[in-house]
């Protein structure tokens, strides 16, 4: 046996290994998500809650979201706030579609003014209007929710930031809501990002939050996610705005507060949201994504510049930062690894094959049988058809999820040549 073979059994190895430890923190995720406890409001008054719903070029679905979100706007202390951009034009076919539902459901309609920026800076004006009307004294029972249009949350969400203390508050995301109108590879991908919401951040949160709450330092850095985000006004005050530079305001939201020890309590009820619909606009998405998760070092760089306390002095945060960054370079280049060495090892050796069908069945089969039948979503993952083109989608789509971070760093070095900054390439819905 070669160095090579070693090499590649090896890696193959620490393939299962991590396939199997995803499937503990699958079923503990699950475990976790059913013991959902009976909601008793604490003898408090209420928040208020803004929900603001960023808009553009959502003409095709926009009536759906108002329908949807307005049984959150029926509790009393809940308003509902859509906010287009003159960039898509103050006549344009979205806002004509919400100049004619203000009757018929509860929603104000926010405008931003400028043809430029992107969904930050559309979230950052809404707050800043919003707040111009606010008394600072109430700061502390205010909250800021963001969804978007394809956001489908679980209405009891809304009990939990009512009477909430707490100053960030996060639901999962599960991507299954238009699961039946994609076709089989983007089922796979569907639920291959909802395994990773299930195994990989909501774990994540649920640790953070054990070790701020004991006390301890941290040994993770969260993922924040841009829907299903609620953050007290005066932590925003504290703490900022939305950056207005990065793609993913989100995740330099939640790695900031990391930063800062903000806490960040995990709610149990999720937002069903939309995976892209087709996997042209996958690759785009998840370019997008990759792209925040590589600026990390300039946002921990920046956040220990402006740090007075001392706290990302020391070498926790640094160390926290190269373990992210693995996540994010695996993402990259574990898939093709993983392949090249079941390739090799199968020409040299054909019995490997076994290899493969273990290797699909601990990372591909059970999971999509677990989520697929979860009693929690079964009304989205009802489609039973295609079984067999569901598994062999979920077996080629991890080398395809490669494709998103591979054209970030095409897109990259391309605008660097041509020194243009990185372009916003919105996801279309169905």
């Amino acid at each position: 046996m070669s160095l090579l073979d070693l090499l590649f059994y090896a890696l193959i190895g620490v393939q299962l290994c991590i396939s199997c430890q995803q499937l503990i923190l699958l079923l503990s995720s699950l475990h976790w998500m059913h013991q959902k406890q009976p909601f008793a409001p604490k003898d408090t008054s209420m928040n208020s809650v803004h929900i603001l719903i960023p808009v553009y070029k959502e003409a095709a679905i926009i009536k759906s979201c108002v329908e949807y979100f307005d049984k959150l706007a029926r509790y009393r202390n809940v308003l509902i706030h859509y906010v287009t951009t003159e960039k898509e034009g103050a006549y344009s076919a979205t806002v004509a579609i919400l100049k004619q539902m203000p009757e018929q459901y509860r929603f104000s309609h926010l405008h931003y003014p400028e043809t430029g920026g992107f969904k930050a800076h559309q979230l950052n004006w809404a707050i800043k209007h919003i707040l111009a009307g606010c008394n600072s004294a109430d700061y502390q029972t205010t909250y800021f929710g963001i969804y978007d249009v394809d956001s489908r949350p679980e209405v009891e969400a809304i009990k939990r930031i009512l009477y909430g203390k707490d100053p960030v508050y996060q639901q999962p995301s599960i991507y299954l809501e238009n699961y039946k109108r994609i076709d089989a590879l983007q089922k796979a991908g569907a639920l291959l990002q909802t395994k990773w919401e299930l195994c990989g951040n909501i774990p994540v949160l649920r640790e953070y939050d054990r070790c701020l709450h004991h006390k301890q330092s941290i040994s993770t850095l969260p993922r924040c996610t841009g829907h299903g985000l609620f953050i007290r006004a005066d932590t925003l005050e504290q703490a900022g705005l939305f950056d207005t530079v990065t793609l993913a305001e989100d995740l330099e939201f939640g790695y900031r507060s990391a930063f800062r020890r903000i806490p960040i309590t995990l709610l149990k009820e999720v937002d069903y949201a939309q995976y892209a619909p087709t996997f042209l606009a996958t690759i785009r998405q998840t370019s997008r994504w990759f792209s925040a998760e590589m600026e990390l070092y300039h946002y921990y760089h920046n956040e220990k510049q402006g740090n007075n306390k001392g706290e990302l002095k020391n070498r926790l945060f640094g160390l926290l930062v190269l373990k992210r960054y693995y996540t994010t370079l695996k993402w990259a280049f574990g898939a093709p690894l993983i392949y090249l060495a079941f390739l090799v090892l199968i020409f040299r050796h054909p019995a490997n094959i076994l290899l493969v069908f273990l290797s699909a069945f601990l990372y591909v089969y059970l999971p999509f049988e677990i989520i697929r039948k979860c009693t929690l979503w079964s009304n989205f993952t009802g489609d039973k058809k295609g079984p067999l083109a569901l598994l062999l989608s979920g077996c080629i789509r991890p080398l395809l999820n490669s494709c998103g971070p591979f054209h970030y760093f095409l897109t990259a070095l391309i605008n660097k040549i041509r020194r243009k900054p990185g372009t916003f390439v919105r996801t279309p819905k169905n």
